[in-house]
Formats: structure tokens, C-alpha cells, sequence
């Protein structure tokens, strides 16, 4: 997880106002309301809950920026709404509000679940200010002991972890350290660790254990057979991966190590260069190789000239696609980003296993988007966009990035009032529906038509929900 504190002025305590927007378009979804007078509660306006923030802030004319204003961030789903929650009270415990009136607002309209808490910096008793020196310092402490006291990661415990591994020079361990999420920096042969700008703890450089010794043999020959092996299955074109604050070199072939197998490979480059190295982290046996050690860059690795932004290349990794679906969800990011992604940069799924909660809510949204494509306002857009390609009509949820013909999704009754409406010129948004398929694959979308042009749709009935979900189970056994 990471917090951050959003340092923008307000005195008018916009972040209510904010949050609210977001519940009001299906976005946010609020979770907790902790110390407000009885009257104030889930049922409240927002404008009641900001003025009660204001006139306790007023109490204390001297602070000029009186609201507090966090969000806390968890990797993807790995994390629900309501641990965030959790982590939340705990966290406004320890940073000094835990009687302070504050909410907490869930937010899902992003790939990763994420929390946004909205508080007065004036102490409702005393009308004190709530410390804030060092601020920033002190939430990245708090988080990471609300999280060793919820969960039991434990940040010092995993940097002995790491300290721990069998490794050979100090960049080797650098790479260890920057791999796991840890920053530091050297100052008279100190290495100063931090983990998201908190300090966690000093080395000694002399101190650490290099290893001297000479590397398992037998693993060694192991990580060459599986690198030989995969190389042949999975793409070994490396590209890189950049944005303003970071830089990397992938691989579809490094990825499916790492799942696989737990071999981290992280190829070594300065500045806009290409890769003059790699190293090897071998997770099973906390062991660092040389890449060299085992395999040549050049036999092992396609090094392209290809540059993908990070914030895709993202999407991209964390996205569910098959052979069936890449090719439609690829034409989808480069015009939604105006971008050029090469087929080797599709990291290819072992299993179409897609998580439950994630199809019934992209089911349900597409059935809403169906329904209510009359409509000029249709806020299952923001989640979901259905595309034409190979005369098949996809839905894509632009949420958590997974890809579903719309025909296996709702069946054949939603499917046919979608092409049936498209079909339709009385339908108010008929021409920008059109459009906008057509901009797509305008032969898919003539194909599709004809297909529906003799479906009655009146003289059906819309599929309940049980029906959907026997549908799924069954579609899900033949597999």
C-alpha cells in the first residue's frame, strides 16, 4: 500500500466535494463516518458534512490550510474495500485523528482499489492544530505499521530477508533492494534504506555478507535448460519501458519466468542506452547470478529499439488477455492512447480464468450500458466500452483490464437489443453509436447487422440473472 497526503489548500474542504462527485457518477462509494455529532451520518449531504469540517475548523482562525486531505492505494484487487476501511481507522489512530470527525470514501474507477480520507487539521475539543510537522514523514510510518499490525508484512522483516540472499557485488543487492519496492541512498560507505520516502534502516557497506563462494552448479544448469526451453515459447524481444520517474527493460519471456518459476531478470543499462547486462534473482534459492554466468544476453534476449509508456505497459501486464482477445484489446489502447504497441509487448495469459466478481460486475455494467444507450448521460461508459472487430462485438472493462465477447457475457437477448438498436435510426444516439463502431471495424459492424436484421427482439424475454450465471458455470466446466 502507499499513502499520500494531498497538499492542495482548502479551507472550503473541496475534498468532500470532490469524493461526493465521485459516489454521484457510480465511482466512490462511501464507507465510513467516524466522529460527527448523531445527526451527521451515511444518509447526510455532503454540504452538511463540509460545513460541520468548517465550523469546527473555524474555531482556529490561524490555520490556513485546515483540511486534511489522504489517500491510501493498494496494489491492484489485492486489497478490498472493506480492509481498506479497516486500514484506514487504524492509520487515523496513529496519525493523530482517531477522534477527529473524518470520511472514507472507496474509490473504483481506477486498476487499483484505493481509499480517499477527508478530515479538519482543528482539534474538535480543544481547537488545537493536530501536529502536522514532518507530515508526509510520519504517514509512510504509520501505514507501514497498520499494515504489520493488520496483515503482518512487516517491512524491516523483509529487508532481512533480502539482506540475507547470496549475492556477489553491491550493485547486485541495489538491484535486490529496488526490485522489492526499497530506496536508498550512499553516504560514507552507509547505505540508507527507505521504503515509499520513510527511513527503515542504515548498512554498513563493509558489513554486508558478499558471497565468496562459488554458486550451486546444479541450479545453475537448471536456470540454463529453463531459459534455452522458454526462450522458444514465450517472446524474448526486450523493449523498454519508461516514464518521467522510472525505466525498465521487459519481456513477455522475463514476466512468464518470474510467474513460473520466480526468476526475477533485470537487465542492466545507463541513461537512454541499450542493456549491457542482466542479473539473474533466483527467488527459490535467494541467489543472485550473473547473467553471463548462464546464458549470454545476446543468445538469451532481442533487444529492440521499441519504447512503450509505463502507464501501458501497466495496463498491459496486468490485463487478462488471450489469444482471442489480444488483438481487440490492442486496437483498443492504441486509440485510446494514441499509441503503437507491437504484438510481442501482449503478455498472453496460461488461464482464462477471470475473477467472478470482476465478470458479474462487467456483465451487470454492460446490460446498464445496453439499456441505457438512448440515453445521453450513460455512466457504464466510464467502465466499459463495446467494440467491433472480426465481425464480433467485444466489451472491454477499461477498469481491470479484461476483455469478454459481449454475446458469451449477456446472452443472446442483450446482445441482439445492442445490434438491434445500433440497427435502429429512431434511436436517438443511433449516429454516434454507429460512428463510433464503425470507427472500429466498419465491415464487423455490417456483418453484426445483418445477423440481427431478422432477430425479433420483441418476442423474447431478457435472461435473469440465475440464467447468466448457469450459463457461465456451465461455459466454465467444458473448459
Amino acid at each position: 500500500m502507499i499513502v499520500k497526503i494531498l497538499n492542495k489548500s482548502s479551507s472550503e474542504f473541496n475534498g468532500v466535494i470532490y469524493n461526493d462527485k465521485k459516489i454521484e457518477k457510480g465511482k466512490g462509494e462511501l464507507l465510513s463516518i467516524k466522529n460527527f455529532p448523531a445527526h451527521l451520518n451515511h444518509s447526510s449531504g455532503a454540504p452538511d458534512i463540509k460545513n460541520y469540517l468548517k465550523a469546527v475548523s473555524k474555531n482556529n482562525s490561524r490555520i490556513k490550510n485546515p483540511q486534511f486531505h489522504a489517500t491510501i492505494s493498494a496494489k491492484g484487487r489485492e486489497y478490498s474495500k472493506e480492509q481498506l476501511a479497516l486500514t484506514a481507522d487504524k492509520f487515523m489512530d496513529k496519525m493523530g485523528y482517531g477522534e477527529q470527525p473524518y470520511i472514507v470514501v472507496f474509490h473504483n474507477d481506477t486498476a487499483n482499489n484505493h481509499i480517499h480520507i477527508v478530515s479538519t487539521r482543528v482539534n474538535k475539543d480543544s481547537s488545537k492544530r493536530i501536529e502536522r510537522d514532518f507530515e508526509k514523514y510520519k504517514s509512510q510510518t504509520a501505514l507501514q505499521e497498520t499494515i504489520k499490525e493488520l496483515y503482518g508484512t512487516d517491512v524491516h522483516q523483509n529487508l532481512e530477508k533480502l539482506i540475507d540472499y547470496n549475492y556477489s557485488t553491491l550493485h547486485q543487492f541495489k538491484t535486490l533492494l529496488e526490485l522489492n519496492g526499497y530506496g536508498y541512498y550512499e553516504k560514507n560507505d552507509k547505505l540508507n534504506i527507505t521504503k515509499n520516502g520513510a527511513f527503515i534502516k542504515v548498512l554498513n557497506v563493509n558489513d554486508l555478507n558478499f558471497s565468496k563462494k562459488s554458486f550451486d552448479e546444479k541450479r545453475k544448469k537448471q536456470i540454463f535448460a529453463l531459459f534455452k526451453k522458454y526462450k522458444e515459447v514465450f517472446s524474448n524481444s526486450v523493449f523498454r519501458v519508461s516514464n518521467k520517474n522510472h525505466a525498465s527493460y521487459q519481456s513477455e519471456l522475463q514476466y512468464h519466468l518470474k510467474k513460473k518459476f520466480g526468476i526475477d531478470v533485470v537487465l542492466s543499462f545507463k541513461d537512454d542506452k541499450q542493456p549491457f547486462g542482466y542479473s539473474i534473482i533466483d527467488h527459490k534459492t535467494n541467489t543472485i547470478y550473473k547473467g553471463s554466468d548462464i546464458m549470454k544476453m545476446s543468445d538469451l534476449f532481442i533487444i529492440s529499439s521499441q519504447v512503450l509508456d509505463k502507464k501501458i505497459f501497466d495496463i498491459l501486464a496486468n490485463s487478462n488477455l488471450t489469444i482471442e482477445t489480444k488483438n481487440v484489446f490492442k486496437k483498443h489502447l492504441e486509440q485510446e492512447y494514441k499509441c503503437e504497441i507491437q504484438d510481442y509487448m501482449l503478455f498472453l495469459k496460461q488461464s482464462k480464468k477471470t475473477n467472478y466478481n470482476i465478470w458479474k460486475d462487467t456483465r451487470n455494467s454492460t446490460i446498464d450500458h445496453i439499456l441505457n444507450l438512448r440515453k445521453v448521460s450513460n455512466n457504464s461508459q466510464d467502465k466499459i466500452k463495446i467494440v467491433s472487430f472480426s465481425n464480433e462485438a467485444f466489451v472491454i472493462n477499461k477498469i481491470d483490464n479484461v476483455v469478454f465477447t459481449v454475446k458469451e457475457l449477456v446472452g443472446d437477448y442483450y446482445y441482439n437489443l445492442y445490434l438491434s438498436q445500433l440497427l435502429n435510426p429512431q434511436n436517438p444516439g443511433h449516429q454516434s453509436i454507429v460512428n463510433g463502431v464503425q470507427a472500429a471495424e466498419a465491415s464487423s459492424l455490417e456483418e453484426m447487422l445483418k445477423r440481427t436484421s431478422l432477430f425479433d427482439i420483441s418476442a423474447a424475454s431478457p435472461p435473469s440473472s440465475e440464467e447468466l450465471e448457469n450459463r457461465r458455470r456451465k461455459k466454465k466446466k467444458k473448459r
